[in-house]
């Protein structure tokens, strides 16, 4: 299986409506976000690395490869943090927790219907990765902080591409979870719609 390289494709993110602004966060509010929304997604994408460890050796180097870039972006938020004028730490990321798995579902991943489910969910959560750096970029009142957090938004953007390549060289994913999938993100859009956030172009729940 000859997978998608995390570096082939890094399309430019297409100007978004505005996400509406709430209220201005603090330096330190912003790198906290960012810092524990990072920490979760790397041992999430490590997490997952490891299931996939029995069904695509291919599959599971992707998703430490992404694992491996929210590392680096804690790195390049140390290295902004430290540049501004800024007298508190970076606050301490919370624990993260793995998911529940259904009872009699084994750890690792076995079959299409596994790995089809999994890569569905990991898309739910690249794709709310982006929103949260938006609505993020879309509250920050640190100028100097404007630069990372746009560039958060296209890697999430580009890392949402290649997992949805990821999932093309799969069988084709039962129904079920394609619909497990829309369903999830149609959810997630509601919720924002709920809380003044427009959706997206393109999205299944944007008006035509």
């Amino acid at each position: 299986m000859s997978l998608p390289s995390i570096n082939d494709r890094i399309d430019p993110l297409a100007t978004p409506p505005s996400p509406q602004p709430g209220e201005i966060a603090l330096t330190e509010d912003v790198l906290g976000q960012a810092n524990g929304h990072e920490h979760h997604a790397y041992h999430r994408y490590r997490w997952l690395s490891l299931r996939f460890l029995t069904y695509s050796i291919g599959i599971s180097r992707l998703m430490q490869a992404l694992a491996e870039e929210s590392r680096q972006r804690i790195q390049a938020l140390i290295e902004q943090s430290s540049q501004l004028t800024f007298s508190q730490p970076v606050a301490r990321a919370t624990d993260w927790e793995p998911p529940s798995l259904p009872s009699q579902s084994h750890f690792f991943i076995l079959d299409d219907a596994g790995a089809a489910q999994a890569i569905s969910l990991a898309l739910l959560e690249e794709w709310q990765s982006r929103r949260f750096y938006e609505r993020l970029h879309a509250d920050n009142g640190t100028p100097q902080l404007d630069g990372h957090l746009k560039s958060c938004i296209g890697q999430a953007q580009a890392q949402f591409q290649v997992l949805k390549e990821a999932e093309w060289l799969l069988p084709t994913p039962p129904r079920e979870h394609q619909e497990m999938y829309w369903t999830a993100l149609r959810y997630a859009s509601s919720s924002e719609a709920a809380n003044g956030h427009r959706p997206r172009p393109g999205h299944p729940d944007s008006p035509r």
